[in-house]
């Protein structure tokens, strides 16, 4: 189907009210990222479950806020400084294994079928310290105006900043 025609099912769906049905017309894409850290895993996890302190290192997430507990919603804010507030979301933590994984899914609007990422952090022992793993899975008919390839250079600044964070003495 040309790209005309998917923007006018779309809109079409929208107007009807089709939200959910125009998500599964929806495009997705995934971002995977990862970088090898010098230090345990241990030591990887605490620093990224200490949210508190993300404000201070963290050029991506710069507010995490709420219980890390399954079940459970965050309030996220991306991005921003003193002028641009940045993005906040509020995404429901769907899996967490202490240690190990940490995933929650986002919707705009809280609706199905938009906008929706499913965002991953993963935690693997290696013989010489840790693979973090970053990845975001998003769907939705949005996709199809927006490119969330944009998102992958703030998962790189993330990742390396916890990786200089973690190896330090």
């Amino acid at each position: 189907m040309k790209k005309t025609k998917k923007y006018a099912v779309a809109a079409i769906l929208l107007l009807l009210g089709g939200g959910a049905l125009a998500g599964l017309l929806s495009p997705q894409h995934k971002i995977e990222t990862q970088i090898e850290i010098a230090a345990s895993p241990e030591r990887v996890w605490s620093m990224l479950t200490d949210t508190a302190a993300y404000p201070s290192w963290n050029p991506f997430i710069r507010e995490l806020n709420g219980p890390l507990k399954v079940d459970h919603r965050l309030t996220v804010r991306l991005g921003g400084d003193e002028t641009n507030g940045g993005m906040t979301f509020y995404p429901e933590i769907v899996t967490l294994v202490a240690g190990q994984r940490l995933q929650w899914i986002g919707r705009l609007w809280g609706l199905p079928g938009f906008f929706t990422g499913t965002h991953d952090f993963e935690i693997v022992p290696t013989n010489h310290g840790t693979v973090f793993r970053q990845s975001e899975a998003f769907s939705g008919v949005l996709l199809w105006f927006y490119d969330v390839e944009t998102v992958r250079a703030e998962f790189i600044k993330m990742n390396r900043a916890l990786k200089n964070r973690a190896e330090l003495p």
